[in-house]
């Protein structure tokens, strides 16, 4: 450590630190292990020589010249032997704890001011003749570039994370939390301790959420692909310089970044998307909102066979106007809504399912378009739309949390096809054909994803309404405000052809007899 360092922590062991260089001390703590390991040294050091005086102070009290006077001289010679019995027991103290010190600071000193150590060669490995790191097992690495002709390496950062690149490759060594990928393999390993480590390249980060993952980045093209084995990845996506986007990524999938960090494509661990047998996702309920599919009474049928047909739920009136396929609904005033309560039965007991549905000018700050709630607004999901976002949300118990979808903005007179899939607590959102986020927790605080078969005692299914039903006092909505066409729900989660599908094909459903083209 270096002196400036040190003094920062005596200034704290003695009470004499100012404010700023408090924030100073509290960051160097969180950021420096060597820094951590000389304070729990020195503290520990003082504390003991603390004690020691304490004890001192009791042991051998001061004789002023009366008691000096009055004691046996035989008395005073055998203080006199306390006295040094104390001054060499101080002295083996403070040796001790020196040796406790540097005993604490051998694992730290095995690493000095390095980032990271080569753990294993193979036989064949054959270093670029520009690599100028160390390259023996055992090595310690600092800041640089590994470069490899062929063969793997194998790299333990300071802070855990294991790392094995296989040649041609160029690996940067930058932090003990984080390497850059020039081009190439490297499969990544990250403990606890090693918890969001990330693997950088020129269009994304790859942040670690405790998991297995593999990074190539192809040397002429830059294209990256983002593996994960193991738990979950953040992307953070974007070329340098530029707003940063991020998708969480799961285990089982792959996602194939471009040079400038937009997805081309999501797949599985083992090719494309797969496609569903035909006794897995079937269409439920289609709402053409037509004129011939809507009846005077309010009944807004569904123009399938499963009949879940809904009530439309308006206080003065709404309109049907042109749509992408037929008529649309418009949901003119704030209590216009279909209710689909009285299938309440079918809705609540889909472990997995996917809605989708056609919008334009969903001018609500929060705009509602599918809902599914129990009495309470303690247990409810709902997909919606805001200004920049495609969102869905669910309340489980006192825990709110959501998997956001970042878009462009919606342009006035638009249409714009939106879709939510839900399936073993992983959300998917698309708009227009195309993945905007997946995730298998939310973005707050990790509550696990409701599906409606979590929803606890479900009374209330809505398009374009929200019941925030609050116990013992009078109810509060949300709503959408706008146009909406061609709603369908699937009692399963479809592949991401499907929804694309859906999008190149408005007023179609998709069966698993329909060819995908």
């Amino acid at each position: 450590m270096n002196e400036p360092d040190l003094e920062l922590i005596r200034d704290y062991l003695d009470g004499r630190i100012s404010p700023e260089r408090l924030e100073r001390f509290n960051r160097l703590l969180e950021t420096d292990a060597d820094a951590r390991a000389e304070f729990r040294a020195m503290a520990t050091l003082e504390e003991g020589l603390r004690d020691l005086s304490v004890s001192s102070e009791f042991s051998f009290p001061y004789h002023g010249p009366f008691a000096a006077e009055h004691e046996p001289k035989r008395r005073a010679g055998r203080r006199y032997r306390l006295k040094h019995f104390g001054i060499a027991a101080l002295f083996l103290l403070c040796l001790g704890l020196s040796l406790l010190l540097l005993n604490m600071t051998d694992g730290e000193d095995e690493w000095a001011d390095a980032i990271a150590k080569i753990e294993f060669l193979s036989q064949d490995v054959a270093f670029d003749p520009d690599h100028q790191l160390p390259n023996t097992e055992g090595s310690l690495l600092g800041k640089g570039w590994v470069q490899l002709e062929r063969g793997r390496v194998r790299i333990l950062f300071r802070s855990g994370a294991m790392l094995e690149t296989e040649g041609p490759a160029a690996l940067g060594i930058d932090t003990p939390m984080r390497a850059y990928l020039d081009f190439g393999k490297v499969m990544v390993h990250a403990p606890e301790s090693g918890r969001d480590f990330v693997v950088a390249t020129e269009s994304m980060e790859v942040v670690d959420l405790g998991t297995r993952f593999e990074v190539r980045v192809d040397p002429q093209s830059h294209e990256s692909k983002v593996s994960v084995i193991e738990g979950l990845v953040d992307l953070h996506l974007g070329s340098r310089g530029a707003e940063r986007m991020i998708r969480p990524l799961e285990a089982g999938y792959a996602a194939r970044v471009n040079a400038i960090g937009e997805i081309v494509e999501i797949t599985s661990g083992t090719g494309t998307l797969p496609q569903f047998e035909p006794d897995e996702p079937q269409i439920l309920a289609h709402w053409t909102f037509d004129e011939d599919e809507l009846d005077a009474d309010g009944t807004v049928r569904d123009s399938t066979s499963q009949q879940l047909d809904g009530i439309l739920r308006a206080g003065q009136h709404s309109d049907l106007v042109p749509g992408v396929s037929g008529q649309a609904l418009a949901f003119k005033d704030q209590n216009v809504s279909v209710d689909l309560g009285e299938h309440m039965s079918t809705l609540a007991q889909l472990d997995a399912f996917t809605f989708a549905t056609w919008v334009c000018d969903s001018g609500e700050p929060l705009a509602i378009l599918f809902s599914l709630s129990g009495d309470s607004e303690q247990h409810r999901l709902q997909f919606y739309l805001s200004s920049r976002f495609v969102r869905f949300g669910w309340q489980d118990g006192l825990h709110y949390d959501s998997i956001s979808g970042r878009v462009d903005g919606w342009n006035s007179g638009q249409w714009y096809h939106v879709a939510v899939i839900a399936e073993g607590s992983v959300v998917r959102l698309y708009r227009d054909g195309e993945l905007l986020a997946s995730g298998s927790i939310g973005s707050k605080i990790g509550t696990p994803v409701s599906t409606p078969s979590m929803v606890k005692n479900a009374s209330h299914a809505y398009l374009g309404r929200l019941d925030d039903g609050r116990q013992g006092d009078a109810t509060a909505h949300q709503w959408f405000k706008g146009q909406m066409d061609d709603a369908q729900i699937y009692s399963g989660a479809v592949s991401q052809d499907v929804i694309r599908f859906l999008y190149e094909h408005p007023g179609k459903i998709w069966s698993t007899e329909e060819p995908l083209r």
